[in-house]
């Protein structure tokens, strides 16, 4: 969902709505000349041709952040964005330190002329046609680097971020994806990872990381991926009558069917107050049988 402010619709009105919705909020062409401090946009901010000249303290974007051609001159301390941070054709000349952004980091044509120690990019870094003649310590990077058009000759200082990277307090780099991470705890033998934007967690059991808006999810995808590992033939001589747990239930009858988790998730929903906790593989033959995979399902058992 994209907001974009106008005469009409307040800042206000704006940012309340993109929060309830977890949206992007755009202000190009807009009248609004400052944004709340500690703002958290759970989508992209889009900050190009508006009258924004100074970000605030505390700011978090969960997607994207676009500062081309605005009239945002610093990035505060403490700025934290999960996609990518876009400042081609701005004027800000420096980056803070310990910057870490989740994507990429493009800042072709633009005044920065050095790079703050420690920076960390889970994405590429575009540094093409800039005035930037050294790289920095610590400076760490999960795509491509790009130096076509600037003076720098050594990039032996790089490090690239490999899967499984933990560095306390500031981020996890799992799958290809870098999240900002506030903390980590255990849960039931699993370790939670929990991301400093809200809704952007990671769960690990050891084997397989799982993204995840909620725990409990993630910990479901875990055990889904595990299954997947074993294959289907864990599955054959259980007996039809056997209870079954429904998070074991869901599981076997999606490595089974190949159903998608959505599709299932659906399908759970739909039975409302007869939901229950466990099931016999017989019964959820039967509530299945005109459902997708339901077929698969059956045949597997009964051959």
């Amino acid at each position: 969902m994209k907001w974009r402010t106008n005469m009409e619709l307040t800042l206000e009105s704006a940012i309340k709505l993109m929060q309830m919705l977890g949206g992007s909020l755009y202000l190009r062409g807009s009248s609004i000349t400052t944004l709340p401090e500690g703002l958290t946009v759970g989508g992209n901010l889009y900050l190009r041709g508006s009258s924004i000249t100074t970000l605030p303290e505390g700011l978090t974007v969960g997607g994207s952040l676009y500062l081309c051609d605005s009239s945002i001159t610093t990035l505060p301390e403490g700025l934290t964005v999960g996609g990518s941070l876009y400042l081609r054709g701005s004027s800000i000349t420096t980056l803070p330190e310990g910057l870490t952004v989740g994507g990429s980091l493009d800042l072709r044509g633009s005044s920065i002329t050095t790079l703050p120690e420690g920076l960390t990019v889970g994405g590429n870094l575009d540094l093409s046609g800039t005035s930037i003649t050294t790289l920095p310590e610590g400076l760490t990077v999960g795509g491509w680097l790009d130096l076509r058009g600037t003076s720098i000759t050594d990039a032996t200082k790089v490090q690239y971020l490999h899967d499984g990277d933990y560095v306390e307090g500031r981020f996890l780099f799992a799958d290809g994806i870098l999240t900002h991470i506030k903390r980590k705890k255990q849960v039931n033998g699993y370790t939670c990872f929990i991301g400093k934007i809200p809704g952007r967690n990671v769960v690990y059991d050891g084997t397989h990381y799982a993204h995840c808006n909620r725990l409990r999810d993630g910990i479901a995808d875990l055990i889904f991926k595990s299954a997947r590992d074993r294959g289907a033939d864990q599955y054959k001589g259980i007996s039809l009558d056997k209870s079954i747990p429904l998070d074991e239930m869901r599981t076997m009858y999606r490595i089974i069917t190949g159903a998608c988790q959505q599709g299932t998730q659906n399908f759970i929903d739909g039975l409302g107050d007869k939901l229950k906790s466990e099931y016999t593989i017989r019964e959820v033959i039967a509530l299945t049988e005109n459902q997708y995979g339901g077929s698969r399902f059956s045949e597997f058992f009964s051959g």
